[in-house]
């Protein structure tokens, strides 16, 4: 073959305890009467309350139930050249993807799993795979949502950091490419079914 095509795909997945913004009020009053000769003055008081529930709210891709994929097609000239290969796909293109993490319930966590049960990405023949280490993400917010560095056992947790007191709002996007290091059998790696392992969930959690 002329080309070397691995897939992977990404998916959020997100324990969203309550739709952002969605709040309730409760408020009270009283009235109060008052008469006689020149000036007069009464007052009547209103209660208010906002409840806000605790939530949390994360997005890896295109929102909503689409696990968007990523693609890279090495060509023979390049393969296991050590120059890293960008990718194709994602919600928005060249490799590339959105990520959106929202919470008010203290310090979230992001941590990485994929389902290829630790052996890297595979081409359907045993013992012919790609490690998971060969795919790099990088995070155009490095500082407030870096994205977790991806292993065969799942990946390195990483954590955002918070907006301010217990409340989390950050974006970013993260670009996916090739290390392109080693030289694989051909085949196509990682198309995302338990067979060959191209699935990586990405959960987010909060205390």
């Amino acid at each position: 073959m002329s080309k070397m095509t691995k897939r992977i795909k990404l998916t959020a997945t997100a324990a969203t305890l309550a739709a952002l913004g969605m709040f309730s009020q409760a408020a009270s009053a009283e009235s109060s009467l008052t008469s006689g000769a020149g000036a007069l003055s009464t007052g009547a008081k209103v209660d208010i309350q906002v409840v806000i529930p605790r939530f949390l709210q994360f997005q890896v891709g295109t929102a909503g139930a689409t696990v968007d994929q990523v693609t890279f097609n090495v060509a023979a000239a390049n393969v296991g050249s050590g120059t890293a290969q960008a990718g194709t796909g994602g919600d928005l293109g060249a490799g590339a993807v959105t990520v959106n993490v929202k919470a008010n319930s203290g310090q979230v966590t992001i941590t990485p799993t994929n389902n290829s049960a630790g052996l890297g990405l595979g081409n359907g023949t045993a013992g012919q795979t790609i490690p998971y280490t060969e795919i790099l993400t990088a995070s155009n917010a490095a500082g407030t949502l870096p994205a977790p560095v991806l292993s065969n056992a799942g990946g390195t947790a990483v954590t955002p950091s918070l907006t301010g007191g217990n409340v989390t709002n950050r974006s970013a996007t993260w670009t996916y490419s090739y290390a392109n290091t080693t030289v694989p059998n051909a085949g196509t790696y990682g198309t995302g079914g338990a067979a060959t392992g191209g699935r990586v969930t990405y959960t987010a959690t909060t205390p």
